[in-house]
């Protein structure tokens, strides 16, 4: 099991497959022009589990922070392929991601989760997540 940064344009059209399933109304096009932007302009990253070749997990995460809690990592994207889930490597991604955190000096790993999503849910709190706030939103356009 190998776990890492895609950095390079190959591997990011290489995971778009994955990030299609969690994200299925982002175009291909829009994915490969988006990724590298928000890579550039807000410090997003993109992180894959691979093993025997196969990509099995992908997150996307960024470092920010805010005033009253100081720096945190926030989870925006988590994708297990369906038929790698229950196998650990969803398990193995976000303990990477959350000790990717400590060494960046992050206070706490965020992640929002739409409310539908109750399976995921369900995996963040096995993995020690609790639920402690609501998520608001509005549309501008």
């Amino acid at each position: 099991m190998q776990i890492g940064f895609v950095e390079d344009p190959a591997a990011i059209a290489r995971s778009f497959e994955l990030m299609s399933k969690l994200r299925p109304r982002l175009s291909r096009e829009d994915y490969l022009a988006a990724v590298p932007r928000l890579m550039a302009d807000g410090g997003y990253r993109l992180v894959a589990l691979e093993e025997d070749g196969i990509l099995r997990a992908l997150a996307g995460i960024r470092i920010g922070e805010w005033l009253h809690t100081g720096r945190y990592l926030e989870v925006e994207d988590l994708v297990t392929a369906e038929a790698e889930r229950s196998r650990g490597y969803g398990a193995a991604l976000l303990r990477w991601i959350a000790e990717h955190g400590r060494r960046q000096g992050c206070r706490q790993l965020r992640l929002v989760s739409g409310v539908q999503r109750a399976d995921a849910h369900r995996f963040y709190e096995r993995e020690g997540m609790r639920h402690e706030a609501k998520y608001f939103s509005m549309d501008l356009a």
